[in-house]
């Protein structure tokens, strides 16, 4: 499907499923639909599965939005915990979108849409908003704490929906096509001698200029983050992370707190911001350059401006209650990120270490993250890497069989 007839559906006010390949122009067409559906009149949420991916639309994770919690159900008193603002903001929600579905459960697309008939006291799907679903299942899947989760295409609101998928189909981010064949290759299982040529002869080289280092474990981003910073020259700067509250939920916040308990930071060190600021300076995601520090100490940013950033606040509430607090300068180093994190970017160039890839779709997202094969350095890769999952090709087939039907 091209994209001037999946918008056309959109605009229609059918729930949809959009997907397609990396580089088919998703986020290019969510953001075109966003700006027709506000010149409308209607009032638009935009939400994804990670913090990041919400930052690349200006949006916010799903779970923050919805106020859903960690679990696998709503919790019974759901209903009254929620503040009236947020309730009164959700009833007049039109549209809601979900970004990098991929990675969801399906028990979490059906709690937002028992969350929004609760609310919305309206028994359709999600209480009647319109919803547009946007990713690919051959990316990172959902995993839960005993392993793999499953898709959303198992939830019980997948098969209420009514659901039009537009599946794109045409290519715009990979200028290289060994690098779209290699792609399209492991989509079907059919890895070749010479992709993995190609793949070998990106091996060993270094990168010319400073690139983004995608790698598959959170230790070793944390390990090369803090190698990086001892190589930048002066003094450090350390804040440290403060905490009030009942102790059991701090530490349940601090799991999906990514400011680090100790920030180290020198002039000249990059920086990502991790959390959205109020004023809107920063997102969630975005990369700068510590360029100084103020006389009180807080760093200066280079978010394509100069951005003093001050100690920051996350909460958890229970009801209009504060059970647990932590505050903190909201930045954490961006020499590294895993390629989790990187799902949805498009990098100019990256450095990427697939040798401890665990899960099917992570060479996928990594590959995918550029548009030429020769900005791409491999600094290793394994077996599982190349692997992408059977359910996922699937599921795939039947979407794109679903969309061509609707032309």
């Amino acid at each position: 499907m091209k994209q001037d007839k999946a918008l056309e559906i959109m605009l229609k006010g059918s729930n949809v499923m959009l997907t397609g390949p990396a580089g088919a122009g998703k986020s290019y067409l969510l953001k075109e639909f966003i700006v027709k559906a506000k010149a409308k009149r209607k009032k638009v949420v935009v939400t994804a599965t990670t913090g990041l991916a919400a930052a690349h639309l200006g949006g916010q994770t799903i779970h923050s939005w919805s106020g859903m919690g960690l679990g696998t159900h709503l919790h019974e008193d759901y209903i009254y915990m929620m503040s009236e603002f947020r309730k009164k903001a959700i009833r007049k929600t039109d549209i809601l979108i979900i970004d990098e579905v991929s990675m969801m459960h399906d028990y979490n697309l059906d709690m937002v849409d028992e969350a929004m008939q609760l609310i919305r006291e309206n028994d359709e799907p999600f209480g009647g908003i319109q919803v547009i679903l946007c990713g690919d299942f051959f990316q990172l899947p959902p995993v839960a704490k005993s392993g793999e989760g499953n898709f959303i295409t198992h939830s019980q609101v997948w098969q209420r929906m009514n659901l039009s998928v537009c599946y794109l189909e045409e290519q715009f981010r990979a200028e290289d096509l060994r690098l779209q064949e290699i792609l399209n290759a492991m989509r079907a299982g059919d890895m070749r001698k010479k992709h993995l040529n190609w793949l070998m002869g990106r091996m060993s080289l270094e990168p010319v200029e400073d690139v983004t280092r995608l790698y598959t474990l959170n230790k070793d981003v944390d390990e090369l983050n803090e190698a990086e910073l001892q190589k930048v020259p002066g003094d450090s700067h350390y804040y440290l992370r403060t905490s009030r509250g009942n102790y059991g939920q701090i530490l349940d916040l601090q799991k999906n707190v990514l400011a680090p308990e100790i920030l180290e930071l020198k002039l000249g060190a990059m920086v990502m911001a991790v959390k959205n600021d109020p004023e809107g300076r920063y997102a969630n995601g975005s990369v700068g350059h510590v360029i100084d520090f103020t006389s009180e100490g807080f760093p200066i940013v280079n978010f394509h401006y100069p951005t003093i950033v001050y100690p920051d606040e996350w909460e958890k509430k229970s009801g209009d209650k504060t059970v647990a607090a932590i505050t903190q300068i909201p930045l954490r180093l961006a020499y590294a990120i895993t390629v989790h994190k990187s799902q949805g970017m498009t990098l100019d160039a990256a450095e990427l270490d697939l040798s401890k890839a665990f899960v099917e779709g992570m060479g996928y997202v990594g590959l995918s993250r550029v548009k030429n094969l020769d900005n791409l350095y491999l600094k290793g890769i394994n077996q599982r890497a190349l692997m992408v999952s059977k359910e996922a090709q699937i599921i795939d087939k039947t979407l794109r069989m679903k969309s061509r039907s609707l032309l």
